[in-house]
Protein backbone atom coordinates (compact mmCIF):
# COMPACT_ATOMS: atom_id res chain seq x y z
CA UNK A 1 0.00 0.00 0.00
CA UNK A 2 0.94 3.66 -0.45
CA UNK A 3 -1.30 6.26 0.94
CA UNK A 4 -1.90 10.00 1.75
CA UNK A 5 -3.78 11.49 4.47
CA UNK A 6 -4.24 14.91 4.54
CA UNK A 7 -5.96 18.11 5.76
CA UNK A 8 -7.09 21.00 4.65
CA UNK A 9 -9.19 23.98 5.72
CA UNK A 10 -7.89 24.43 9.44
CA UNK A 11 -8.96 20.64 10.09
CA UNK A 12 -12.61 20.86 8.82
CA UNK A 13 -11.28 18.87 5.41
CA UNK A 14 -10.08 15.38 4.95
CA UNK A 15 -9.04 14.15 1.89
CA UNK A 16 -7.18 10.59 1.84
CA UNK A 17 -6.09 8.68 -0.30
CA UNK A 18 -4.63 4.67 -1.16
CA UNK A 19 -3.32 2.43 -3.53
CA UNK A 20 -3.16 -0.90 -3.04
CA UNK A 21 -1.59 -4.01 -4.42
CA UNK A 22 -2.31 -7.53 -2.70
CA UNK A 23 -1.68 -10.90 -3.82
CA UNK A 24 -3.71 -13.77 -2.46
CA UNK A 25 -2.31 -17.54 -2.21
CA UNK A 26 -4.08 -20.74 -2.03
CA UNK A 27 -7.60 -18.52 -1.85
CA UNK A 28 -10.49 -21.00 -0.91
CA UNK A 29 -13.77 -21.03 -3.60
CA UNK A 30 -16.48 -22.62 -2.56
CA UNK A 31 -19.32 -23.27 -5.09
CA UNK A 32 -22.65 -24.69 -5.64
CA UNK A 33 -22.76 -26.71 -8.74
CA UNK A 34 -26.66 -26.82 -9.06
CA UNK A 35 -26.33 -30.94 -6.63
CA UNK A 36 -23.30 -30.09 -3.81
CA UNK A 37 -20.88 -27.85 -2.82
CA UNK A 38 -17.49 -28.28 -3.88
CA UNK A 39 -14.48 -26.36 -2.31
CA UNK A 40 -11.29 -25.28 -4.75
CA UNK A 41 -8.09 -23.83 -3.94
CA UNK A 42 -7.26 -21.08 -6.55
CA UNK A 43 -3.34 -20.55 -6.50
CA UNK A 44 -3.40 -16.47 -6.92
CA UNK A 45 -5.91 -13.84 -6.73
CA UNK A 46 -4.62 -10.07 -6.84
CA UNK A 47 -6.31 -7.20 -6.47
CA UNK A 48 -4.93 -3.53 -6.97
CA UNK A 49 -6.64 -0.23 -7.50
CA UNK A 50 -6.95 2.86 -5.35
CA UNK A 51 -9.36 4.34 -2.77
CA UNK A 52 -10.37 7.78 -1.86
CA UNK A 53 -12.25 9.46 1.08
CA UNK A 54 -13.45 12.85 2.04
CA UNK A 55 -14.94 14.27 5.43
CA UNK A 56 -15.58 17.94 5.06
CA UNK A 57 -17.17 19.94 8.69
CA UNK A 58 -19.03 22.49 5.92
CA UNK A 59 -20.26 23.97 9.12
CA UNK A 60 -21.15 23.69 12.91
CA UNK A 61 -23.10 20.22 12.55
CA UNK A 62 -22.99 19.87 9.18
CA UNK A 63 -20.92 17.05 8.29
CA UNK A 64 -20.45 15.22 4.55
CA UNK A 65 -18.86 12.52 4.00
CA UNK A 66 -17.93 10.44 0.82
CA UNK A 67 -15.52 7.87 -0.35
CA UNK A 68 -15.22 6.43 -3.92
CA UNK A 69 -12.64 2.93 -4.80
CA UNK A 70 -11.41 1.33 -8.06
CA UNK A 71 -10.23 -2.48 -7.75
CA UNK A 72 -9.40 -4.82 -10.16
CA UNK A 73 -9.81 -8.52 -8.75
CA UNK A 74 -9.14 -11.46 -10.74
CA UNK A 75 -8.33 -15.10 -10.12
CA UNK A 76 -4.75 -16.14 -11.53
CA UNK A 77 -4.08 -17.69 -15.06
CA UNK A 78 -2.98 -20.98 -13.23
CA UNK A 79 -5.44 -23.82 -14.30
CA UNK A 80 -5.51 -25.63 -10.86
CA UNK A 81 -7.54 -28.98 -11.89
CA UNK A 82 -10.06 -30.19 -14.18
CA UNK A 83 -13.00 -27.82 -13.13
CA UNK A 84 -10.88 -25.21 -14.69
CA UNK A 85 -10.30 -26.56 -18.08
CA UNK A 86 -12.80 -25.58 -21.15
CA UNK A 87 -15.46 -26.42 -22.14
CA UNK A 88 -16.20 -29.02 -20.02
CA UNK A 89 -15.33 -27.78 -16.73
CA UNK A 90 -17.72 -25.96 -14.55
CA UNK A 91 -15.07 -23.27 -13.60
CA UNK A 92 -13.59 -22.83 -16.66
CA UNK A 93 -14.29 -18.83 -16.73
CA UNK A 94 -12.46 -18.32 -13.50
CA UNK A 95 -8.65 -18.40 -14.79
CA UNK A 96 -7.68 -14.74 -15.39
CA UNK A 97 -10.97 -13.53 -14.91
CA UNK A 98 -12.75 -10.79 -12.58
CA UNK A 99 -13.74 -12.60 -9.21
CA UNK A 100 -17.18 -12.63 -8.07
CA UNK A 101 -18.88 -10.17 -6.11
CA UNK A 102 -15.98 -7.58 -6.74
CA UNK A 103 -16.97 -4.44 -8.85
CA UNK A 104 -14.56 -2.18 -10.90
CA UNK A 105 -16.20 0.93 -8.90
CA UNK A 106 -18.01 1.47 -5.37
CA UNK A 107 -18.73 4.18 -4.30
CA UNK A 108 -20.76 5.80 -0.51
CA UNK A 109 -21.69 9.16 0.29
CA UNK A 110 -23.73 10.56 3.51
CA UNK A 111 -24.69 14.14 4.75
CA UNK A 112 -25.57 14.41 8.08
CA UNK A 113 -26.96 17.38 10.42
CA UNK A 114 -27.19 18.19 13.33
CA UNK A 115 -29.38 21.28 15.19
CA UNK A 116 -29.91 22.27 18.60
CA UNK A 117 -33.30 23.31 19.56
CA UNK A 118 -35.62 24.42 22.51
CA UNK A 119 -32.57 24.80 24.85
CA UNK A 120 -31.01 21.03 25.57
CA UNK A 121 -32.87 18.83 22.60
CA UNK A 122 -31.03 17.66 19.33
CA UNK A 123 -32.62 17.19 15.63
CA UNK A 124 -30.59 14.78 13.83
CA UNK A 125 -30.95 13.79 9.76
CA UNK A 126 -28.82 11.71 7.94
CA UNK A 127 -29.19 10.66 4.50
CA UNK A 128 -26.61 8.05 2.69
CA UNK A 129 -25.99 6.30 -0.34
CA UNK A 130 -23.69 3.34 -1.42
CA UNK A 131 -23.41 2.58 -5.43
CA UNK A 132 -21.62 -0.55 -6.64
CA UNK A 133 -21.34 -1.03 -10.40
CA UNK A 134 -21.27 -4.19 -12.29
CA UNK A 135 -20.46 -7.57 -11.01
CA UNK A 136 -20.84 -11.22 -11.23
CA UNK A 137 -22.56 -13.02 -8.46
CA UNK A 138 -22.22 -16.60 -8.86
CA UNK A 139 -18.79 -18.23 -8.06
CA UNK A 140 -18.99 -19.98 -11.70
CA UNK A 141 -19.08 -16.63 -13.10
CA UNK A 142 -21.86 -17.13 -15.45
CA UNK A 143 -23.39 -14.61 -18.04
CA UNK A 144 -26.86 -14.84 -16.54
CA UNK A 145 -25.67 -14.25 -12.78
CA UNK A 146 -24.57 -10.84 -13.52
CA UNK A 147 -26.00 -7.94 -11.22
CA UNK A 148 -25.91 -4.55 -12.71
CA UNK A 149 -24.87 -1.60 -11.09
CA UNK A 150 -27.37 -0.03 -8.52
CA UNK A 151 -27.22 2.23 -6.01
CA UNK A 152 -28.69 1.73 -2.39
CA UNK A 153 -30.16 4.81 -0.32
CA UNK A 154 -31.00 5.20 3.84
CA UNK A 155 -31.98 7.39 5.42
CA UNK A 156 -32.50 8.89 9.30
CA UNK A 157 -34.35 11.59 11.34
CA UNK A 158 -33.78 11.61 15.13
CA UNK A 159 -34.68 13.94 18.17
CA UNK A 160 -33.73 13.38 21.53
CA UNK A 161 -31.43 15.12 24.16
CA UNK A 162 -28.30 16.87 23.34
CA UNK A 163 -26.31 15.29 26.16
CA UNK A 164 -27.45 12.03 24.17
CA UNK A 165 -29.07 10.03 26.89
CA UNK A 166 -32.09 9.45 25.17
CA UNK A 167 -32.86 9.87 21.20
CA UNK A 168 -35.82 8.73 18.62
CA UNK A 169 -35.31 7.83 15.49
CA UNK A 170 -37.43 7.20 12.21
CA UNK A 171 -35.28 5.26 9.86
CA UNK A 172 -35.60 3.46 6.40
CA UNK A 173 -33.23 1.41 4.48
CA UNK A 174 -33.26 0.76 0.79
CA UNK A 175 -35.80 3.74 0.65
CA UNK A 176 -35.69 3.92 -3.09
CA UNK A 177 -36.70 0.12 -3.01
CA UNK A 178 -33.89 -1.10 -5.36
CA UNK A 179 -33.90 -4.58 -6.37
CA UNK A 180 -30.60 -6.62 -6.61
CA UNK A 181 -29.05 -9.77 -6.10
CA UNK A 182 -26.61 -10.88 -3.62
CA UNK A 183 -25.86 -14.33 -4.54
CA UNK A 184 -26.77 -16.15 -8.05
CA UNK A 185 -26.01 -19.73 -7.57
CA UNK A 186 -27.22 -22.90 -9.89
CA UNK A 187 -31.23 -24.45 -9.18
CA UNK A 188 -30.79 -27.72 -7.57
CA UNK A 189 -31.90 -30.81 -9.58
CA UNK A 190 -33.31 -28.53 -12.21
CA UNK A 191 -30.39 -28.08 -15.17
CA UNK A 192 -31.90 -29.37 -18.12
CA UNK A 193 -28.59 -30.18 -19.28
CA UNK A 194 -25.43 -32.00 -17.41
CA UNK A 195 -22.99 -29.45 -19.38
CA UNK A 196 -21.60 -26.77 -17.45
CA UNK A 197 -22.57 -23.27 -18.07
CA UNK A 198 -25.46 -24.13 -20.45
CA UNK A 199 -27.39 -21.02 -20.91
CA UNK A 200 -30.60 -22.80 -20.24
CA UNK A 201 -29.81 -24.33 -17.41
CA UNK A 202 -31.89 -22.52 -14.28
CA UNK A 203 -30.64 -20.49 -11.44
CA UNK A 204 -31.68 -18.77 -8.19
CA UNK A 205 -30.80 -16.05 -6.15
CA UNK A 206 -30.70 -14.57 -2.71
CA UNK A 207 -32.27 -10.82 -3.12
CA UNK A 208 -31.01 -8.06 -0.98
CA UNK A 209 -33.13 -6.80 1.20
CA UNK A 210 -36.56 -4.57 0.18
CA UNK A 211 -37.04 -1.17 1.42
CA UNK A 212 -37.59 -1.74 5.27
CA UNK A 213 -38.38 1.40 7.59
CA UNK A 214 -39.24 1.61 10.94
CA UNK A 215 -38.74 3.65 14.31
CA UNK A 216 -35.92 3.00 16.87
CA UNK A 217 -35.69 4.73 20.82
CA UNK A 218 -32.64 4.69 22.53
CA UNK A 219 -31.77 5.43 26.26
CA UNK A 220 -28.98 5.48 28.52
CA UNK A 221 -28.42 4.60 32.13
Amino acid sequence: ELGTKTTWADGNLLLNATLFHQTYEDFQLNSFLGTSFVVRSIPEVVSKGIDTEVLWQATRGLMVQGGVTYADTRYGDSIPGGDFVAPTGALYKLPGSRVSFAPYWSSSASVTYDYPFAGDLLARFNLGAKYMSEYNTGSDLDVEKVQEGFTVVNARIGIGKQNRNWMVELWALNLTDEDYVQVGFDAPLQNVSPAPNNPFNSFNGFLGAPRTYGMTLRILY
